[in-house]
């Protein structure tokens, strides 16, 4: 299984031909070790940002929020993932992928004027992944990186980042991932019981704010 699972949506994605603007390095992917973000925003405005339910956690603890106040379901109109995708949960009344809310066209924690996240420090696993997809060997050494194309990403190319600590961060949000994932197919294999957004947030442990 590629280790980095992408939450965002399809999974697509591309080695772009830059080799002639960076330096010549022992495997074409390695380019990607010198990615930096910019800060342009474009995947907090034009993507569904998919959450786990450590996300949830993770959040809650760092600004006091209820999950109520950041979770929304999403449904096959709201939002580009293939049909068969492993995040689809079942519901009574349709098959939702569960996500952070939007204020119009951009996620809640974007703040607008800024583009900063107001919650980079707690920030869901999949925007800790974005933009970088990665594979690794069976030893767990990375053995390929390339770039989501989701979104135009304006990013530079003076970044400086390590094999050891992309597979450190890839390694914790494998873990986070395939443990949802796991819930997500006991939830949808459960018989009667009623299926809406307050019962799988309950069933995740998280009690109903009044």
């Amino acid at each position: 299984m590629q280790a980095q699972l992408n939450l965002i949506g399809a999974n697509i994605s591309f080695l772009w031909n830059l080799d002639r603007f960076l330096p010549n390095m022992s495997q074409p992917w390695e380019k990607y070790l010198k990615f930096r973000c910019t800060g342009c925003g474009n995947c907090c405005r034009e993507t569904v940002v998919c959450i786990t339910d450590e996300d949830i956690r993770r959040i809650v603890a760092g600004t006091g929020q209820s999950p109520q106040q950041f979770v929304k379901f999403f449904t096959r109109d709201e939002v580009a993932m293939s049909h068969n995708d492993p995040l689809w949960l079942r519901f009574d009344k349709a098959r939702v992928v569960m996500g952070l809310r939007k204020i119009r066209d951009r996620c809640i924690f974007l703040d607008a004027p800024s583009n900063l996240c107001n919650i980079y420090e707690y920030r869901p696993v999949t925007c800790r992944d974005h933009p970088v997809n990665v594979s690794f060997s069976d030893t767990g050494a990375v053995v390929k990186m390339s770039l989501s194309r989701i979104v135009k990403c304006p990013h530079a190319w003076d970044g400086n980042i390590s094999k050891r600590e992309v597979r450190r961060a890839q390694s914790v949000n494998e873990r986070y991932e395939k443990s949802y994932l796991a819930k997500v197919r006991a939830w949808n294999q459960r018989k009667g019981g009623t299926k809406t957004a307050a019962s799988f947030l309950s069933y995740l442990g998280f009690v109903a704010s009044h």
